[in-house]
């Protein structure tokens, strides 16, 4: 990379297109706003000393070398060992993967149509679900295609209410598999449709009363639950555990100081509100382990995140930004499957 007369914003720059990414990727890995990438670049203002380290180590360089104190030495990566392939540097592109919780209907709605359209096509053209008559049961396309719609409904239905969901899928699945299995000389026990309707009364009654629980507050924890909260929350030494899922709510965190957590969420719409803190301890560390769902972590603008996520099939944004001058830093370590989250400077 050329570097004669460059400016630190130039480096910048190089070295992020270098690496394949955007300004809203590099602002996320660092954890400031893409604005605040484009100021660095434009060289209209200069990242703080505290976040040099970490955009050095994501853009793969050293501090020194960033700030142009040492030439940037070229980086290689060997794909592989055949010689006739040529050399390939470590400008190759990533590829960042999001995931948007809200559409998980629409996916959901898309796999059940594959799989119905799967099975016309078998239909069609191979041995694979045949019509078949005996004394018990007559099977044609539609014998197939119901179990489906069953569980593409409960597909549907599982992020907003699990147990709802999970019982539809068991029994379209169990169904369509014990119909499939038939003209084989297979039989499996049928469902009569008594069971498929205690089974679904069941599982909407478990999740009217699962409704009804009441979160259980640590010290210093204020707890607000919308609909189907299970939530154990406890603070203790200004450190906070929380156990959320299957529901929505907001923990307020009430102490001023805080040396770190943990949050595991699982199905559900969470808000942790750390606005109330004055002190972040330091090397302060928020885990964050979350599948299926959406979380926000409200922060105060006098602290500056800095991430290390894991995101499979998942996103990871922010809103506002932290004050120029924010001299506290939370790192928060997040691994995220099949979900949101989000950090919101207020």
């Amino acid at each position: 990379m050329e570097q004669t007369n460059q400016t630190l914003g130039k480096r910048i720059a190089a070295l992020r297109k270098e690496k394949g990414m955007t300004q809203e990727q590099l602002a996320e890995k660092v954890g400031v706003s893409a604005q605040a990438v484009s100021k660095w670049e434009n060289d209209a203002s200069c990242p703080d000393i505290t976040l040099l380290p970490l955009l050095g180590d994501i853009l793969g360089v050293s501090v020194d070398e960033l700030l142009g104190v040492k030439p940037i030495e070229p980086h290689v990566i060997i794909i592989d060992k055949d010689e006739s392939a040529p050399a390939r540097s470590s400008g190759s592109k990533k590829f960042h993967w999001e995931w948007d919780a809200g559409k998980w209907p629409t996916i959901a709605v898309c796999i059940g149509l594959i799989l119905v359209c799967l099975v016309f096509l078998l239909r069609s053209f191979t041995p694979l679900f045949p019509d078949y008559e005996s004394k018990e049961i007559t099977l044609g396309a539609w014998s197939y295609i119901w179990p489906l719609l069953v569980f593409t409904f409960g597909l549907i239905s599982v992020r907003s209410g699990v147990l709802f969901g999970s019982a539809l899928m068991a029994v379209g699945g169990y169904e369509f598999v014990r119909r499939m299995l038939i003209p084989r000389g297979t039989s499996l026990p049928g469902v009569p449709w008594y069971v498929i309707v205690l089974v679904i009364a069941i599982a909407l009654l478990v999740r009217t009363i699962v409704r009804e629980i009441r979160p259980h507050g640590g010290r210093n924890a204020t707890v607000r639950f919308d609909r189907s909260p299970v939530m154990n929350v406890l603070q203790e030494n200004d450190f906070l555990e929380a156990e959320l899922g299957f529901g929505s709510g907001t923990i307020v965190y009430d102490s001023e100081r805080f040396t770190g957590g943990t949050v595991e969420m699982n199905f559900g719409e969470y808000v942790i509100d750390l606005t109330n803190v004055k002190t972040f301890t330091q090397n302060c560390v928020l885990k964050v382990d979350q599948s299926f769902g959406r979380l926000t972590v409200i922060v105060p603008k006098s602290v500056r995140i800095v991430k290390s996520a894991d995101m499979k099939f998942a996103s990871n944004s922010a809103s506002g930004e932290p004050d120029p001058n924010a001299a506290q830093t939370l790192i928060m370590e997040s691994d995220v499957n099949f979900g949101a989250l989000q950090i919101e400077y207020r």
